[in-house]
């Protein structure tokens, strides 16, 4: 039997008032399935995480790519949707919130099936992705992160960097982010393989350059931005 107790309080939460469904089948997660079930769907039995079966306003199913969430609206009735995926270095890929149960069900479904995330925009218009997310479902996340990080304003004294840097072959396929202002390119934009190259740029205009696989003490220095470019070429080699 589900447990429908609410951890806060010892009492078991009201939900007769804007969500009859979930009084009516003890939780969330039963009313989602139950719901999908009755749209001549399966989304399975759902798969709680730590906890939850003392959660009946939070309810986890799992997809081929990943996680999906949905809570129950705190303030006013509605469901909060999250859909996740171990692809990649974001896992939220997917976000929005509708009122009807009956649509979010359809997503977790439409996701569980393999539904990009410009078809589920188009058939669950509520639903929200970013931009590199969708690089990701598409096929060209390395292109769009180029794309993301040139355009920033926050790293505009990248930019002429970055520009050379997507310029060359041998780095162009790399996956350019920033971490604690330093500009890292890594490998692999799926996280397989750890081998990045870092290069910070200082107050003075000079880049410092390095591999994750080397200390600060074998940093170098370049004035010049073609060395640092040439010098990141030949250290791609050694990842």
């Amino acid at each position: 039997m589900t447990d429908v107790t609410d951890v806060t309080d010892g009492h078991p939460p009201d939900f007769s008032e804007h969500h009859p469904e979930l009084a009516r089948h003890g939780g969330l997660t039963a009313a989602l399935r139950a719901t999908a079930a009755d749209q001549g769907l399966d989304l399975g039995g759902g798969s709680p995480a730590a906890g939850a079966d003392r959660e009946p306003t939070v309810a986890w199913f799992d997809s081929p790519r990943g996680r999906m969430k949905v809570d129950l609206r705190g303030a006013e009735p509605g469901f909060d949707i999250a859909l996740f995926s171990d692809r990649g270095w974001f896992a939220n890929w997917a976000n929005g919130s509708t009122a009807d149960i009956a649509e979010a069900a359809g997503v977790l479904v439409a996701w569980q099936h393999g539904a990009t995330l410009a078809e589920l925009s188009r058939r669950f218009p509520f639903m929200t992705s970013s931009r590199l997310s969708r690089g990701y479902d598409e096929g060209d996340q390395v292109a769009v992160m180029w794309e993301l990080q040139i355009g920033d304003p926050a790293f505009a004294q990248y930019r002429e960097l970055l520009t050379a840097l997507r310029a060359e072959p041998q780095l162009a396929p790399m996956f350019p982010f920033f971490s604690m202002w330093t500009l890292r390119l890594a490998k692999d934009s799926y996280r397989e393989q750890p081998g990045e190259l870092l290069i910070r740029r200082r107050d003075d205009g000079s880049y410092l350059l390095w591999s994750s696989s080397e200390t600060e003490e074998d940093q170098r220095e370049f004035r010049r931005l073609d060395d640092v470019v040439a010098a990141a070429v030949a250290l791609r080699t050694t990842l």
